[in-house]
């Protein structure tokens, strides 16, 4: 882990900013961080502190490191609207060779409604204008622009296969079907990866700001400027959390347009998304005093696909000292989701090691971000994937395999799944 015991000050002041919000201040930027739905969230702009941690303790050395951080922040209580916060990936795999991280910026945008914050955090006091200026913005009569205007142009990029063929991945998803013929489990979920190589570097912001558009209802994110960052625009809430109230979406059966009409009469798709509800609200069940699921799924409508949806919200259980669990430790316990494992969860887990062949890294795993008033958010890094190098990125899709699944219309569905990273890439 890393930590240091200096003071960090944190400063707020509110902005003004143009119709086209914080997506449109991302294109020429090189954000550490992003949150956003529906124009509103978090952009983050370098790193001020990281917290870093592998294997089975990750998300506790994470909590951990960020209560020590979050009382180091010294900051005036009218600033407290709006706090510091950290954005987060953890690894799906407590094997992954990916480290997962916390990462705290030096500039935090924060946008809610019709208001705007820029919240600074450093080791020494600065202004706040000498801060957005090392990271290409400026205010001016109190209005937040870009330093210079950027380039809306992606460079050319090119699909190529991942580790594992689509041959490989019609073998794993066969040998799935007998596993749950077997009754060794009931679900799987299984994962393939793809590679886009660009001619140059790819500018991050850019990419953001064209899956802000493309899918304004998803939850667009990024972890990290650098290689191993983690980005991509996922429908999926694993947790979300504000005080002692908890909520999250859980999404598992998927269909194309040209079946939609028949989604919510589909008995395998059905089947797919009970199992996942059933598994999120045991797990979730470990944390809260109070939980519940609707009776029946509602289909939620994405530009590329159909989704069986249900929304689950409910109150955490406090602890016997009155204190509520970490939004981190939360995010542990409804981690693995059946939706990206399958069902049960531990032999599910065990026997996608084996069939997909692959390091998931933070795909599949808890992203983004919590503050230092303990509210949280954390989706499931779907749709996306990792920047291995400047100009590469490796991107990932599964699918949920039950009785009645067929090999190749899942393979078709993994493609269904890569279109929105591809398109946006310029590799569709």
């Amino acid at each position: 882990m890393t930590s240091s015991a200096s003071a960090l000050h944190a400063h707020t002041v509110e902005v003004d900013l143009d119709d086209d919000g914080l997506p449109g201040l991302l294109p020429g930027l090189q954000p550490s961080g992003v949150w956003l739905r529906e124009g509103e969230g978090l952009v983050g702009l370098g790193i001020a502190a990281a917290g870093r941690a592998t294997g089975e303790r990750r998300f506790s050395e994470l909590a951990d490191w960020w209560e020590t951080t979050a009382q180091r922040i010294q900051q005036r209580e009218s600033d407290a609207e709006a706090s510091p916060a950290v954005f987060a990936s953890v690894a799906y795999a407590a094997s992954s060779q990916y480290v997962s991280r916390l990462i705290l910026p030096e500039v935090l945008l924060r946008r809610a409604g019709r208001r705007t914050w820029v919240t600074t955090v450093s080791q020494r006091q600065r202004p706040v204008e000498e801060m957005l200026s090392d990271h290409g913005l400026r205010l001016q009569r109190g209005r937040l622009l870009r330093a210079a205007s950027s380039s809306t142009a992606m460079p050319a990029a090119a699909q190529a296969p991942g580790l594992r063929s689509e041959r490989h991945y019609l073998h794993a998803v066969s040998a799935g079907l007998s596993a749950i013929a077997e009754g060794t489990v009931q679900k799987l979920v299984l994962a393939r990866d793809v590679q886009v190589a660009a001619d140059s570097v790819i500018p991050l912001g850019l990419l953001l700001r064209r899956l802000t558009t493309d899918y304004a209802g998803c939850w667009t994110y990024l972890v990290g400027g650098d290689e191993q960052a983690v980005l991509g625009a996922t429908p999926e809430m694993l947790v979300s959390v504000r005080g002692a109230e908890v909520s999250s979406r859980v999404l598992a059966g998927t269909v194309d347009h040209s079946a939609s009409e028949h989604l919510l009469d589909d008995s395998k798709q059905h089947h797919e998304h009970d199992l996942a509800v059933r598994s999120l609200l045991d797990q979730l069940g470990r944390v809260t005093e109070t939980l519940q699921a609707p009776q029946r799924p509602r289909v939620l409508e994405l530009p590329n696909v159909y989704h069986l949806a249900s929304d689950i919200t409910g109150r955490l259980a406090r602890g016997e000292d009155g204190s509520l669990p970490s939004p981190l430790l939360v995010a542990g316990q409804a981690h693995p989701t059946a939706a990206v494992c399958g069902t049960p969860t531990r032999q599910a887990d065990d026997l996608l090691a084996v069939l997909e062949g692959l390091d998931r890294g933070p795909f599949a795993g808890p992203v983004g971000w919590i503050d230092a008033q303990g509210n949280a958010d954390f989706g499931i890094a779907l749709r996306g994937g990792v920047l291995e190098q400047p100009d590469r990125m490796r991107l990932f899709a599964g699918c949920g395999i039950v009785h009645g699944s067929q090999p190749e219309a899942e393979l078709a569905e993994t493609r269904s799944k890569l279109r929105p990273m591809l398109t946006a890439l310029g590799a569709g």
